[in-house]
């Protein structure tokens, strides 16, 4: 039995219109049919091979979370962010590490307790003011003085967490502060 029914309908992959013999066409010729398929099989490959990802992704971060001590790589994937920002934190003292020759190593309970602790608390630390270029040494000076490298004195900077103050090209750290450290013993008392 052949059927006398036209119907006007859009190819659902040329989006043409054309004119259907039955209710169920969906594809105006043999050339789009086979081109929808092509592109389903190519679409379903394709979310095949991302869901395989997804889940070996899965598989690692799982693997990451049951370990007590992680580096500083496996955290940036833990926590999706840069090598570099986790070494930021760790130089402003916000988290703890161990190292182990040239590798750092983070414990789990701690970078857990660093989004445990509110960020507000973090970033209010207080703010020392600025007490004048006379009451203050610029780095070459306190080099020259206490016969110190620059590394070794931007290490014990940061160690002790002393404000550097940056006028011009110059950095100063106030006199007392380093005076303390190096036990000057020549500073003044409050």
């Amino acid at each position: 039995m052949s059927s006398k029914i036209e119907i006007t309908r859009i190819c659902e992959f040329c989006k043409n219109e054309f004119t259907a013999r039955t209710t169920k066409t969906l594809y105006c010729s043999l050339k789009c049919s086979s081109r929808a398929y092509k592109a389903r099989v190519r679409q379903a490959k394709i979310d095949k091979s991302e869901n395989q990802t997804k889940q070996v992704k899965n598989v690692n971060l799982e693997a990451i979370k049951a370990k007590d001590y992680i580096d500083v790589n496996l955290a940036s994937n833990l926590l999706g962010i840069s090598k570099r920002t986790i070494y930021r934190l760790i130089a402003r003292g916000e988290l703890d590490i161990a190292k182990f020759g040239r590798r750092t190593i983070i414990r789990r309970c701690d970078l857990d307790s660093f989004f445990s602790t509110p960020l507000d608390q973090a970033l209010l630390r207080p703010v020392q003011e600025f007490p004048g270029i006379e009451n203050c040494y610029n780095i070459m000076q306190i080099q020259q003085k206490f016969k110190i490298s620059a590394g070794a004195l931007y290490t014990l900077i940061q160690r002790h967490g002393l404000a550097k103050y940056s006028i011009g090209k110059f950095n100063y750290v106030a006199k007392r502060d380093i005076d303390i450290i190096f036990n000057a013993g020549d500073y003044e008392k409050d």
